[in-house]
């Protein structure tokens, strides 16, 4: 029966597999076909069959980006990995409702004839998936598991990723679906000199891209350097802060606060939660660090909670000048739904990793004010959301920090996600970004989306760089939404013809 399942549906399973490649692992090449056999399978088929195939696609790219969930059931909680199995079924089979209704609707704005349906209709398939994933995105900015985009798969290209400066994620998505939907229809019609045109379109926007890149470079206008030093502690995030690891844990912070100092940064840049506890002024561990640093004149941006209430805190970024004074907090904003903050009052055990809840204070949501001007802060799945960058931007951020903690998925392609995430960021708001992330991939990461480093290890390291801000306004950060409003008129144009084509049909008589 399986045997005959598979079979029958090879196409979307095939393609299904081909996304994950693509847009979890971030496969440049793999991007340009992915969709391919998905889009091959749906051709002259009915609305029914449009929606079977988008729903096979989706539950087997489900099964390879979800996983993880099934191992990490019992790490996360100690339960079974029967639990883990429940919740990703449960993510796997909202994912293929997802993408069942996203060709369901596809089944109603293509066009099947006339001398111009290639195009229309190619132009209409990619505007929709943009009107997608931007609805969709909505829904999962606390959710980043149930976020992908087709266009994710071009992060890895620094060429293929400029255009995100003028319509962010979203043009890069369009491109792809496009040149698939293209390569798609010339190879199940056998028109195969007509592979040329995805071809050019995908030469054309590379040499856009190269151009874009080198206008950028040439004419961005930098402030002084500031020279930033990444504390990578590596702490596994399960291990206890008991008696028999506190001393150990504790001095390897201690080490690598001392190794910073002696190369002289500006900032010492912490990851999210390095010290798991909430900040007190009086705190023995933090005045320590500052103890050491004084003398190199050194700002701290320290990743440590704050205690609300109770069982609440805040995930926090404390900005500690080199006298021992705070001179600003930004408290996460774009809380996990389900592991930091309950749904409806509902918070899933799987996920609750930590054992406390987290609150989004919004009295403390702008970007930190450090002497070296202000620093646009995002933790953990925030460099997956394109709206805390564009909102510190708007608050005058010269730069960015990004502090994570991928210690829980660790070998997984989550870790290696979040680094080509916040270079998208970094190059949607043209500004420079340190990446520190525990157990994960850190770094440095230029305004033109070149890597300046990036490197993963399971020891503590110290890695030191310049970043220069800047007080550029990037396209997309003057109009964020424009080419989803553009992609939304033209399918409502398409609907319009469409409806009055069909209207003109039953008008006509019937030659009897």
């Amino acid at each position: 029966m399986i045997k005959k399942f598979f079979s029958a549906n090879l196409l979307p399973v095939i393609s299904g597999l081909l996304a994950f490649i693509a847009i979890a692992e971030i496969n440049f090449t793999i991007g340009w076909i992915c969709f391919v056999p998905l889009f091959i399978s749906t051709f002259y088929t009915t609305a029914r069959q449009h929606f079977k195939q988008g729903f096979i696609f989706g539950f087997i790219f489900s099964c390879f980006t979800y996983s993880w969930m099934i191992t990490g059931a019992e790490r996360f909680t100690g339960y079974s990995f029967l639990y883990g199995t429940g919740v990703f079924l449960i993510c796997a089979l909202i994912i293929a409702l997802y993408w069942g209704c996203l060709f369901l609707c596809i089944s109603f704005i293509k066009i099947n004839n006339g001398k111009y349906s290639i195009v229309l209709s190619s132009l209409a398939v990619a505007a929709l998936f943009c009107v997608f994933e931007f609805l969709w995105s909505q829904i999962g900015n606390g959710m980043p598991w149930f976020n992908f985009y087709a266009g994710t798969a071009l992060e890895g290209n620094v060429y293929a990723v400029q255009p995100a400066s003028f319509f962010g994620i979203y043009v890069l998505t369009y491109i792809v679906v496009l040149v698939n939907y293209l390569l798609a229809v010339f190879i199940a019609n056998k028109e195969w000199k007509k592979i040329f045109i995805p071809v050019a379109v995908v030469l054309l926007y590379m040499f856009c891209g190269y151009a874009m890149l080198q206008n950028f470079e040439d004419n961005i206008k930098q402030n002084q350097p500031v020279k930033i030093a990444l504390l990578a502690e590596n702490i596994p995030p399960d291990i206890k802060w008991d008696d028999a690891n506190g001393n150990t844990l504790v001095q390897r912070l201690l080490d690598l606060n001392k190794a910073a100092v002696a190369e002289k940064p500006n900032i010492i840049l912490w990851s999210e939660s390095a010290i798991p506890w909430t900040y007190r002024k009086d705190d023995d561990l933090v005045n320590e660090i500052l103890k050491e640093s004084a003398p190199a004149n050194a700002t701290h941006i320290l990743g440590i909670n704050t205690e609300v209430e109770n069982n609440i805190v805040n995930n926090s970024a404390y900005c500690i000048l080199p006298n021992g004074n705070v001179a600003g907090r930004y408290d996460k904003q774009f809380l996990l739904l389900f592991i930091e903050k309950p749904l409806s009052g509902i918070n899933i055990p799987f996920f609750s990793s930590k054992g406390f809840l987290v609150s989004n204070d919004k009295a403390h949501a702008a970007p930190l004010q450090t002497p070296y001007g202000k620093a646009g802060i995002m933790i953990c799945n925030e460099s997956a959301i394109e709206t805390s960058a564009y909102n510190s931007v708007d608050q005058a951020a010269g730069f960015f920090c990004n502090m994570s903690n991928d210690g829980w998925f660790n070998n997984t392609y989550i870790v290696r996600s979040h680094f080509f995430n916040t270079r998208l960021r970094a190059v949607e708001t043209r500004k420079d970004i340190a990446v520190n992330c525990n157990n994960g991939y850190s770094g440095f990461i230029s305004s033109s989306g070149n890597i300046i480093t990036q490197k993963k290890d399971t020891e503590p390291f110290v890695q030191v760089n310049e970043i220069y801000p800047n007080n550029y306004i990037s396209f997309v950060l003057r109009f964020p939404l424009l080419l989803i409003y553009i992609c939304a008129a033209f399918i409502l144009l398409i609907i319009i013809v469409k409806a009055g084509n069909l209207y003109k049909e039953k008008k006509l008589p019937v030659n009897k």
